[in-house]
């Protein structure tokens, strides 16, 4: 029983020690807010993007790519934001509301926090899952937010622009990263081998100039971005939001991790896909993470109630250490991690 403590215990407190260091420096005016914008805008668009490229470009083949994982990964989010959808009409009257919460449902920080807990888990076999896993939930994200958000706007006159959400698709930098290693990828099927089984050429092994620093860049930007966010923690009033804050809360940390692990034992009950430590592991960090942090600045530009959605990051972010303890605990001693 110790050893699975110490399992989980080593698998948060790492975050959990980042998180707090940029809460202190922040605390102690280390940083500011210019700082932090442009730094969170650094690491997103070349970190993050590094970091993609990199889990992508690791795997063996383009046989390692999971499509059925994808496929569940799709399914599932459908599932938690109808959970979403019924809980926003039962707990809150407030129309600008409803898009926070439902949102909150469905979108985990799994780009940042997720990823980093995944390979933390599971090694590179669960970099590899969560890299299959990535482009499905980014663009359902990213396409569902915002149509939930205009839907329950304090606008509601406001149109959807569909070319606006598929440009920021597009260009979004994790969607980019993948692209490069499955280009990358793409190329090695076809590329001359030597006598021995070995490719003829490779990034790494022959342009180490190139590869060097985007491995350097994949490599700080989990233990960066944590620190960024916990800098950005701010525990303003909770006002008249309260139930919604603890719906939200329970719902993004208990309920959809609980309904997403059972989706996944399902699915491998029916014979869909094996539910592995190294799938597992992917799917503590997409359905165990808190709310992804650019939520509150979508929200606002879509006119959701803002104050609502940094309190849902604000709050996901500090309890999920305490539930992410949790459900990794629990399945090491089940024996699934």
């Amino acid at each position: 029983m110790f050893d699975t403590f110490l399992y989980a215990f080593n698998a948060v407190t790492p975050m959990l020690l980042l998180m707090l260091l940029g809460w202190g420096l922040k605390a102690a005016h280390f940083f500011d807010d210019e700082l932090l914008r442009k730094m969170n805008t650094f690491t997103f668009r070349f970190g993050i993007s590094a970091m993609m490229f990199r889990n992508v470009y690791t795997l063996s083949s383009l046989r390692d790519i999971h499509l059925n994982v994808m496929a569940f990964v799709l399914v599932s989010c459908l599932v938690l934001t109808g959970m979403g959808w019924v809980e926003s009409r039962l707990f809150t009257d407030r129309r600008n509301r409803r898009g926070i919460i439902i949102q909150n449902s469905f979108r985990s920080n799994f780009a940042i926090i997720g990823t980093t807990l995944a390979v933390s888990l599971g090694g590179a076999a669960g970099g590899a899952v969560s890299a299959s896993m990535q482009a499905p939930a980014i663009i359902y994200y990213n396409i569902v937010a915002v149509l939930c958000l205009t839907v329950y706007s304090d606008r509601p006159d406001r149109a959807v622009d569909m070319g606006g959400i598929l440009k920021k698709i597009a260009t979004n930098p994790m969607i980019l990263g993948q692209v490069a290693g499955l280009i990358c990828l793409a190329v090695r099927e076809v590329m001359p081998r030597d006598a021995q089984g070995e490719l003829i050429f490779s990034l790494a092994g022959d342009l180490p100039f190139l590869y060097a620093p985007i491995e350097s860049l994949a490599e700080m930007a989990s233990p960066l971005i944590l620190i960024l966010l916990g800098a950005r923690v701010n525990f303003s009033a909770v006002g008249d939001m309260k139930k919604e804050l603890a719906v939200g809360v329970i719902q993004r940390l208990v309920l959809a991790p609980a309904a997403g692990f059972g989706m996944a034992f399902l699915a491998q009950a029916l014979g869909f896909f094996a539910v592995t430590p190294a799938v597992l592991s992917a799917l503590v960090g997409m359905y165990g993470s808190p709310v992804a942090s650019a939520s509150a600045v979508m929200a606002e530009e879509m006119g959701g109630d803002a104050e609502l959605a940094r309190q849902y990051v604000v709050w996901t972010s500090a309890f999920s250490m305490i539930t992410l303890f949790l459900w990794i605990f629990l399945l090491r001693a089940a024996g699934l991690l």
